[in-house]
């Protein structure tokens, strides 16, 4: 069982995502993970819910941690400790057309919002939603983009740049690890932070995400 209802400061949160090298901001359902709802104390839903995401926005813009959508598609904070560890497994992979358009206009322009990308590259409207989704999803699994920004005004919207852009040193960092290294460090801190008990399990986690 994970800490539930413990988590009172930003700084503890850092703490939470690095002793565990990542965790979900919300449970995933059919699977027990680390997140940082249920960890974060609160009185009620609404105040768990508000420094869920202040906290990881927080952690984000300050470059503390990565943030991106990844297990199971949720939400997910990495440590920088295993971010180059992911990054050589799952970087880099090969790209659909929509996703290699939104990543050539982030190389071109830098930190872009969600609402200028479907603008700019004519993805605007009801039709294009789900192409636009899987894309930007795409991107975040191969740690092609990062999230930089998040605001809630009008709406909520994302601002997307590359991981190269963002976190350069880590990423060469990377490049200097095989991917049998990165998959046992991985694994190693999985176990070793009670994730996941059984080395199978580890592994079957690895190859499902």
């Amino acid at each position: 069982m994970f800490e539930e209802n413990t988590l009172a400061t930003e700084e503890e949160v850092l703490s939470f995502v690095n002793e565990n090298g990542l965790a979900t901001l919300f449970p995933v359902r059919g699977l027990s993970f680390p997140n940082l709802y249920q960890a974060i104390a609160g009185k009620n839903r609404e105040e768990k819910l508000q420094k869920t995401w202040l906290w990881a926005d927080n952690l984000s813009e300050r470059r503390k941690v990565h943030y991106g959508k990844f297990v199971r598609k949720q939400c997910t904070l990495i440590s920088l400790e295993m971010l180059p560890h992911f990054y050589r497994i799952f970087g880099k992979r090969k790209l659909g057309k929509t996703a290699r358009h939104i990543l050539k206009f982030l190389e071109r322009n830098g930190a872009t919002s969600t609402t200028l990308l479907k603008k700019n590259l004519n993805l605007t409207g009801k039709p294009n939603r789900s192409k636009f989704t899987k894309a930007i999803d795409e991107l975040q699994r191969t740690f092609s983009v990062t999230i930089v920004r998040r605001e809630r005004i009008p709406r909520m919207t994302y601002t997307y740049d590359l991981m190269e852009r963002w976190m350069p040193d880590l990423i060469e960092a990377a490049l200097g690890t095989s991917e049998a290294t990165a998959i046992e460090r991985i694994r190693a801190k999985l176990l070793d932070s009670r994730i996941f008990m059984r080395q199978g399990d580890a592994e079957a986690f690895l190859k499902n995400l």
